[in-house]
């Protein structure tokens, strides 16, 4: 082969044109999935903000509520209702209250469950 012969007919290869227009379209393609995906991330950083002053205020409220509770079931209260509401209710003794556990059946109704069934003849 001699040193003057023409290696392209083309003033520029269109394989390299070719190869130049894919990078640079990856390019694009990175950088907008980038921007992308930048802009969820600030937006959902702005929504993880917005949460959490509505949890606060949501922790806040359910602390009035619940001193409200607690407020309206104590003993003081109760009775002071009783008495505006005139319904003639007194305490009781520590004698008269019977205590019963959980799951325990005294004697006296061990027998008697109320299921039972007497069969006719």
């Amino acid at each position: 082969m001699s040193g003057n012969q023409v290696r392209h007919l083309e003033p520029f290869p269109l394989s390299t044109l070719g190869g130049w227009i894919v990078a640079v379209l990856f390019l694009a393609g990175v950088g907008i999935a980038f921007l992308s995906l930048k802009n969820q991330i600030a937006r959902l950083s702005l929504d993880v903000a917005h949460y959490e002053k509505e949890l606060v205020q949501w922790k806040k409220r359910n602390m009035r509520v619940q001193v409200g509770i607690a407020r309206a079931s104590s003993a003081l209260e109760l009775e002071r209702r009783i008495a505006s509401w005139h319904l003639g209710l007194v305490k009781t003794s520590e004698l008269e209250v019977v205590r019963m556990e959980e799951g325990k059946r005294s004697d006296v109704l061990a027998g008697t469950t109320g299921r039972e069934r007497r069969r006719l003849p």
